[in-house]
């Protein structure tokens, strides 16, 4: 039950990124590149181009191979095997060295491209706050420029507005999205969904392989993908209490997806509109059950108390609505 967990490469996006990546447990490795295919052009039924259009490109990666320095991938890759990491904190970062390098025979381009810049993430050993929790959704963007940036999570950059709509969230950064990772709890990157939005096949580095494919005109263009990935409280119906008394109120948590139960311990925050909530933090227990307690505190019959629960950084994943009587 649950996600599905894996690396999923989002095809068909149009961009002019091609990447290199490593996904490991611990950590994942993205590289960028700008690459000089025909991207927006349609071949014919014979899967050529037309001959303006590759001459176009040709030209375009022989300016580029004549004014960049001009490396091979076999000397280039090597740029991978010491991952960047300043002060040994693992806190992440973007690495925009040798930006600008043009790579004629980049794998799986058709006239190369040239270098972008790096960026990496760990699951493991992050010195100071830590922003990676339970309902977490993880980004690595691009600039307008195409450089990678250093991953955020989206959930905690965005807590006080509650951005949850992705295009929303990256027009106000000025920034494309390359990289998500959906982490419905703290663990290890197996552990989760990773998807890579790309037009080329991305190259993979060091055993990293493509879980599934997906077509991006088959996501639904509503900015709320990453629900689908995610669980929240359900509660019985018709829940009531006495004014002035106090009730207890069972939940149990579920995947949005329909799979049924998330049999998961995590931490979640209370907070009511009426009423009063004695305690304001509940954990639920291994099967993803918990409760808490509810008093209509000054309140008579014919009130409602609305009582929303939040995670770390994500608000009003559930509500539930009380009776008084």
């Amino acid at each position: 039950m649950g996600i599905d967990t894996g690396f999923y490469k989002i095809n068909n996006t149009g961009t002019r990124h091609h990447y290199a990546i490593d996904v490991q447990p611990n950590f994942i490795h993205l590289a960028v590149f700008e690459h000089f295919d025909y991207i927006g052009f349609e071949a014919n039924e014979n899967g050529e181009y037309d001959e303006d259009v590759i001459l176009y490109y040709e030209e375009l990666a022989a300016s580029y191979a004549a004014t960049s320095e001009n490396v091979s991938w076999e000397d280039f890759k090597g740029v991978f095997d010491d991952i960047y990491n300043p002060h040994g904190t693992k806190s992440g970062n973007s690495d925009w060295y040798g930006e600008g390098v043009y790579i004629s025979d980049l794998p799986n381009t058709t006239n190369g491209g040239f270098y972008r810049g790096q960026s990496i993430i760990y699951s493991d050993g992050m010195t100071g706050l830590d922003e990676i929790t339970d309902y977490s959704l993880i980004d690595i963007m691009l600039d307008n420029a195409g450089h990678p940036l250093s991953w955020q999570n989206r959930f905690a950059v965005t807590a006080k507005e509650k951005v949850e709509y992705s295009f929303r969230h990256r027009a106000r950064t000025k920034s494309s999205n390359a990289l998500v990772i959906f982490m419905p709890f703290e663990t290890t990157f197996d552990q989760c969904r990773v998807e890579l939005l790309c037009e080329l096949d991305p190259i993979l580095l060091n055993d990293t392989i493509i879980t599934g494919t997906i077509d991006d005109a088959t996501i639904p263009n509503d900015g709320l993908w990453f629900k689908n990935f995610y669980w929240a409280p359900v509660f019985a119906d018709n829940i009531t209490v006495a004014a002035g008394g106090s009730v207890t109120v069972p939940f149990n948590l579920e995947w949005n997806n329909g799979t049924g139960a998330c049999e998961q311990s995590t931490k979640l925050k209370l907070n009511s509109d009426s009423g009063y909530l004695p305690k304001q933090r509940v954990t639920t227990d291994a099967s993803g059950e918990g409760s808490f307690v509810v008093t209509a505190l000054g309140l008579s019959a014919g009130d409602i108390i609305n009582v929303k629960i939040n995670t770390e950084h994500y608000t009003a994943i559930g509500k539930v609505s009380i009776q008084v009587t």
